[in-house]
């Protein structure tokens, strides 16, 4: 007899038959064996099926400890970047930039690149670890593995560029006369927050008029080709098909990281929700990336990356979620600032309105995402539908 696993595969004449097993109960501990729907074969990452629940959850409790972790000792670099190479700190430190800033404008906007393409640079580093952390844990799928990687990579995304840059921007920035007059607290961060938004239109332009061009002529990919050459020169033809230590040739450009791209412009989403309310300029730069983006990841989806997976709309939901979370920052900045300027029925209004998003979100998530909703399981109605059009 060959070894045994934890898990395996079983198959259905009809769609009603599978949609009932994965509904019920087959054993009578808790645990003891549980159906889900199989995902496709190209899906299945083969090495983890042998993994039993306790391993799978002793290494998931694992790697979210190590994520955790991660997350808060990140915030040392991301914060020591965001104020070493902000453009105050630059100019203060080289007379000579302040200088060239001040007599060429294209100096000027070059400088105020430095600090997001900084950031960006040390946030590209986490989705291979992500991923890797996801296989390691024993995700089935990559379905289940690029799910989990946008949603710990969204995660540093809002807390190390978005929270981190914010005070470092203005808290760093109003704490002397904070500590001098501490009443003056929300009134000083009210009026200093806006200023921040200044990094993120040059963030967001960045993404579209460096980023998104780089994607689309696949500068990432020739350097990773050029890489990959020089660690690894005598690979022979077959060998340059595969990747090598996540290195590609760009002949090969494999499958579109929806985990990756997915946590980048979720949180273009949050800054624009976010700073709108403050600075509504910030809807140019945003329109500008999501415009680009469009055209840029239809033609990449089309003609460039080779489907790997397909989840079957998964994402989407993970998608709704984060969409719906920054409204309620949205909604918790403009009380914030209602408050800074002593308007309080206003921001009392605002809360009510976010308790009514709140309402809004429990419906939903009671409709859609319980075990017990409609889009947790195939409908028996439409499962017995399939199968009499499969007869038919």
């Amino acid at each position: 007899m060959g070894p045994s696993f934890g898990a395996g595969f079983v198959g259905f004449r009809t769609l009603s038959g599978a949609a009932v097993a994965t509904q019920v109960f087959h054993a009578e501990a808790p645990g003891g064996l549980v159906a889900t729907p199989a995902p496709e074969p190209r899906d299945v990452i083969w090495r983890n099926i042998g993994f039993d629940t306790n391993t799978r959850a002793t290494r998931g409790a694992i790697a979210d400890c190590l994520v955790v972790l991660l997350l808060v000792f990140y915030v040392v670099p991301v914060t020591l970047v965001a104020m070493a190479l902000s453009e105050t700190a630059l100019c203060d430190r080289y007379s000579s930039i302040n200088n060239l800033v001040k007599s060429s404008f294209i100096a000027d906007a070059f400088v105020k690149t430095i600090q997001p393409m900084a950031l960006v640079g040390i946030m590209l580093l986490l989705p291979p670890l992500f991923l890797g952390l996801g296989v390691w844990q024993g995700c089935h799928s990559w379905t289940e593995n690029t799910l989990l990687q946008m949603s710990r990579y969204y995660s540093f995304q809002i807390i190390n560029v978005l929270l981190v840059t914010t005070i470092s921007g203005s808290v760093v920035n109003s704490i002397e006369e904070i500590l001098q007059e501490p009443a003056s607290t929300f009134s000083l961060l009210g009026g200093s927050l806006p200023r921040v938004c200044a990094f993120f239109c040059c963030y967001v332009f960045m993404k579209a008029f460096a980023g998104l061009p780089l994607e689309l002529c696949r500068g990432v990919a020739a350097a990773q080709q050029t890489l990959k050459r020089l660690i690894y020169p005598s690979a022979t033809q077959q060998d340059r098909k595969h990747a090598f230590l996540g290195l590609r040739d760009i002949a090969g450009p494999g499958w579109f990281s929806f985990g990756k791209y997915g946590a980048q412009d979720l949180l273009v989403v949050v800054v624009m929700m976010v700073y709108v309310v403050m600075s509504p300029v910030v809807l140019v730069p945003g329109l500008l990336f999501f415009s680009i983006g469009s055209v840029v990841y239809r033609h990449q989806l089309l003609f460039v990356y080779e489907p790997l997976f397909e989840s079957g709309g998964l994402l989407w939901p993970r998608f709704y979620r984060r969409i719906l979370f920054s409204v309620f920052l949205t909604q918790f900045t403009m009380v914030g600032l209602f408050f800074s300027k002593k308007a309080y029925m206003q921001g009392y209004l605002t809360l009510a309105l976010s308790a009514v998003t709140y309402l809004y979100q429990v419906r939903m998530k009671t409709l859609y995402t319980t075990s017990s909703s409609v889009a947790h399981h195939l409908p028996m109605e439409l499962a017995s539908r399939g199968d009499e059009e499969a007869i038919l």
